[in-house]
């Protein structure tokens, strides 16, 4: 037994080694720290995983495992036929003789075992695989507790298990299996404590879940156990709700009742009437604050109670619970913060150094504005997201209804939340204040900084108003993305090494985000064109919204149209357009007959529009350049049913029917009071509305350019380091914050601490959650709803696009591996210019998160298919099912499963 001579078989609980995970596993490591703690655990050993290892260590088990690694997930038939055979393999073992006799050395007579497997994979802040593994109850001979320990060997391939593992990515070959054998205990009652609470997400409230008896039945789901909500700083009991369970314990028979007033708090005096008694729950609650303190982390804690004795049977960390935004506030306040991403559109978890780049533009954003960086607005970070600090905004009676208002057209979904904590918790709220100190000295400063641009604003709309001079703010404003963008990586290269050019990149980026600034408060030419109209016209909502479509001089409805133009050369060129649809590469398509003039029309797109790609502002994602497939899958999939020159026709359409809509509103005018007056002055507004339109998508455009580089310039880093010898992988780059980043260039011989692999499961964990739109600095994320009046069985959004369509839904994730049929309704997470090729096929757009004025929105407006925001829609529809979206009324139909 060459593994045995070197580790131990069985280690006593109380035995420092077996604090080690890589023995005792996630749960004999974490009992094992209990006990050295002091705290109350029942008797008992490790079956280490060196029998584990020992007994898996054979050819035909090795065989069977990397079979397993090799099946596809998918297989779920395949899968649970391989992982049944390793199970049935491993119990048919015997445990070494040596194993045995330490075994019978710590069994007592007469006294009742519980064996509970404990793997090297479970239990950890990333991954808890609650109850993918077997526990065995009551087992006393040597004869029972040895199958029962094979039995929780074997479980190491229990179906969920093998899934679990699968989800998240762990290799099989690389998990170990220890079995913790402790005394039975016969309890009175049991339960779980959950040191914050799992539902939401508030780190002050304990949660308890207890029921009589043992607490395998809580722990299972076979009865509906009381729980009892407390606030920790307080200790008061919040709620106490009684459970509800079958005559023989097993079956749940309805929801459980409150018997406390969660509104007032109260709770009544029938402890008798309760598995557990006030000082009970305060006990219960004080060991689960030494817990988290032991373990840094909240805990999700197992206990009983036998003879008044309190037992802790188990803990863990609680991993569904939403990261804490950091640095975390100084003060013992409430600090509300809302989520950047989804203000952007764009909810996937973003890289470490991705997330660094854009706090650091945030907080340099608002440090010119004049922001307290201690007080005011600021960024925060958690769980691979950004997110600004609002409550500066939120305390104050008079900005927060400019912040709330302010999201109506970019995420309405926000405001709800924010309005219910504000209302609920304001008088918790820190007292902030948005601008740096109060000092007269300090507010001529700021109102310095921002008076020149707010100025030059003003000025714009006011020689708009006159002269012709506004037939030229789609064009120039495209002159000047391109020559700023042209410029500013120019400047980026100059950079003598790696590190130099990343500084210039975050200079720049920084640089940039005021200029842009300046650019969009052109576009408050948009709000006073737009209210001016309505003014003119009251009452004319869908002739506005005509009025939005059909802008071809739109950045992204130019690059609609010129990929519409090269899917023309294809359809006039037979053999490129079969090559497409078989799916050929660039490379293959160029010898085919006519395939030199579609590949040059093609790399001159991407030379034109490379840059781009889904989810820019992640830009550690590849661009259109490196991975032109989804652009080829567009084109493949607007040959199969579209016909020569329809992209354009449809836009030539959209600007006829906006034509209309001006006479409209001109003989709308005509009608009111002052009519011949009001009338003169519909149309030159509505062309300068339109004008002004077509330029808002222009500092995205140039800013995909600066990311570009700035991605370009990371993955040279990342080659640089891989060269030496201090990466694995190139990809490994995006693991780092910029200053670790540049210290690691800047010191070769002075390597950075960070745990990269660590960091790589952080990042998959965070993945697997769903990132809050809002959250508080306890944890808190406030859910509130957005109510609505409509009699609908379908489900109820957010209209962002008028007009409705019906048809199969397409739920497209990720765009880079997919394409989207002619008349498809596009059902995503969210849009963004990377996603524009998408829609010259849709006939309609949902997406879960979004408002009028996101990119998505705007897109589906200027191309004349209707939109709908519904939370949730990727996970409530699926692909193929007969949808029908009503951007009117904001409701998707279900038509057909």
């Amino acid at each position: 037994m060459a593994i045995l001579e070197r580790v131990p078989a069985v280690l006593s609980l109380s035995d420092p080694r077996a604090t080690n995970t890589e023995l005792s596993g996630g749960k004999g490591a974490n009992l094992a720290k209990l006990v050295s703690a002091g705290l109350p655990v029942p008797d008992g050993f490790c079956v280490t995983t060196a029998v584990y290892e020992e007994l898996t260590d054979d050819e035909e088990i090795s065989a069977m495992i990397d079979d397993l690694e090799a099946t596809d997930p998918i297989d779920t038939e395949r899968l649970r036929e391989r992982a049944t055979r390793l199970r049935d393999t491993i119990r048919a073992k015997e445990l070494p003789e040596d194993v045995q006799e330490s075994i019978e050395v710590q069994l007592k007579s007469g006294v009742s075992y519980v064996a509970r497997s404990s793997a090297t994979a479970e239990d950890l802040p990333t991954a808890s695989f609650a109850g993918q593994h077997s526990t065995v109850l009551d087992v006393s001979s040597l004869a029972d507790v040895t199958d029962a320990v094979l039995d929780c060997m074997a479980s190491l391939f229990t179906d969920r298990a093998v899934s679990y593992r699968a989800r998240n990515e762990i290799a099989h070959e690389v998990v170990s299996m220890c079995v913790v054998v402790q005394e039975m205990i016969d309890a009175d009652a049991s339960g779980v404590l959950f040191t914050a609470d799992p539902l939401t997400g508030k780190r002050t409230v304990a949660s308890i879940d207890a029921s009589t008896g043992l607490g395998e039945a809580v722990v299972s789901g076979t009865v509906t156990a009381e729980n009892v909500r407390v606030d920790r700083e307080s200790g008061e009991i919040l709620e106490y709700r009684a459970g509800v369970s079958g005559d023989d314990g097993s079956d749940l028979v309805g929801a459980n009742e409150p018997t406390g007033d969660l509104e007032n708090g109260d709770v009544p005096n029938t402890e008798s009437d309760r598995v557990l008694t006030n000082e009970q729950v305060t006990t219960i609650v004080a060991y689960g604050e030494g817990i988290e303190r032991s373990f840094g982390s909240p805990q999700d804690i197992e206990w009983s109670i036998a003879d008044g004795q309190f037992w802790m049977l188990q803990t863990r960390p609680i991993t569904t619970l939403s990261p804490l935004p950091e640095p975390r506030p100084d003060d013992d306040a409430l600090h509300v913060y809302y989520s950047w991403n989804h203000r952007q559109g764009m909810t996937e978890v973003m890289p470490p150094l991705v997330v660094d780049y854009w706090s650091r533009t945030m907080d340099v954003l608002f440090d010119r504005f004049g922001s307290d960086p201690e007080a005011g607005l600021s960024s925060a970070t958690a769980g691979g997201m950004v997110y600004i600090d609002v409550t500066p905004l939120l305390q104050s009676d008079r900005l927060a209804p400019y912040l709330l208002e302010g999201l109506n057209d970019f995420d309405r979904q926000a405001i709800a939340p924010l309005e219910e904590i504000r209302e609920r918790r304001g008088d918790e709220f820190a007292q902030t204040s948005v601008l740096r100190g109060t000092s007269l000295l300090q507010t001529l400063s700021t109102v310095g900084k921002v008076a020149p641009v707010v100025g030059r604003t003003l000025g714009s709309i006011l020689r708009g108003l006159v002269g012709r001079s506004y037939e030229e703010v789609p064009r120039r404003a495209r002159q000047w993305a391109d020559a700023t963008a042209e410029e500013m990586i120019r400047e980026v290269r100059s950079g003598d090494s790696e590190a130099e050019r990343l500084r210039i990149a975050l200079e720049k980026n920084d640089e940039f985000s005021w200029k842009a600034m300046e650019v969009a408060l052109k576009l408050w030419n948009v709000y006073f064109y737009r209210a001016a109209l309505r003014r003119l016209c009251p009452g004319a909502d869908d002739e506005f919204e005509a009025l939005e479509r059909g802008l071809r001089e739109n950045v992204t409805t130019t690059m609609m149209i010129e990929l519409g133009d090269v899917t023309d050369i294809a359809r006039d060129n037979p053999d490129v357009e079969r090559a497409l649809k078989e799916g050929r590469s660039l490379d293959e398509i160029r010898e085919v007959a006519g395939g030199e003039e579609f590949t040059a029309a093609f790399e001159n797109f991407l030379d034109e529009y490379g840059f781009r790609a889904p989810a820019e502002i992640e830009f550690s994602r590849p661009r259109y350049h490196e991975d032109p497939s989804p652009l080829l899958g567009t084109v493949q999939a607007k040959l199969e049913t579209g016909d020569p020159g329809d992209h354009r026709t449809h836009v030539e359409r959209l600007e006829t029917e906006t034509e209309r809509a001006i006479t409209r509103l001109e003989r709308q005018a005509n009608r009111e009071r002052f009519g011949s007056i009001r009338r003169r002055l519909v149309r030159p507004f509505a062309l300068r509305y339109r004008s002004y339109l077509s330029m808002r998508e222009v500092t995205k455009y140039a800013l995909s350019q600066l990311l570009d580089e700035t991605r370009r310039q990371v993955l040279a880093a990342g080659e640089k380091l891989e060269r030496e010898g201090r990466l694995e992988d190139v990809n490994d780059v995006w693991l780092y914050d910029f200053d670790e980043l540049l210290f690691e260039l800047t010191n070769p011989d002075t390597p950075t601490d960070v745990d990269l692999d660590a960091r790589r499961a952080e990042q998959f964990h965070h993945q697997q959650l769903r990132a809050p739109r809002v959250i508080t600095s306890d944890g808190e994320i406030p859910r509130g709803g957005i109510a609505s009046t409509i009699d609908t069985d379908g489900l109820v959004g957010i209209p962002t696009a008028s007009g409705a369509a019906e048809g199969q839904a397409r739920v497209i994730e990720e765009p880079s591996d997919a394409t989207l049929e002619t008349e498809e309704i596009l059902v995503a997470p969210h849009t963004d210019p990377g996603w524009t090729p998408l829609f010259l096929n849709a006939a309609g757009l949902v997406t879960n998160v979004g408002g009028k004025m996101t990119h998505g929105s705007i897109v589906a407006r200027e191309y004349g298919i209707p939109s709908v925001v519904v939370a949730g829609a990727t996970e409530q529809i699926e692909t193929g099912q007969r949808i029908r979206v009503d951007g009117n009324r904001g409701v998707v139909e279900l038509l057909e499963d």
